[in-house]
């Protein structure tokens, strides 16, 4: 059975997510990506985090600061 793994996609107020390293990050747990949206938070660019799955990116839940 194949493990599901979970990508951040942040909401910018400007500019790009790319410089970001969460943005990179493969989670593995939702749990984990909770934890790496709330260290996207501290940029003060970031709107809004969603989760996303990985293979297919598929919507999971948005992340409110």
């Amino acid at each position: 059975m194949a493990t599901q793994a979970f990508r951040l996609r942040p909401i910018m107020k400007q500019g790009t997510a790319a410089g970001l390293p969460e943005t990179w990050t493969h989670y593995r747990s939702v749990e984990d990506a909770r934890a790496g949206a709330k260290l996207m938070y501290s940029n003060d660019r970031v709107l809004r985090v969603m989760i996303v799955v990985d293979s297919v990116g598929s919507f999971v839940e948005w992340i409110e600061r």
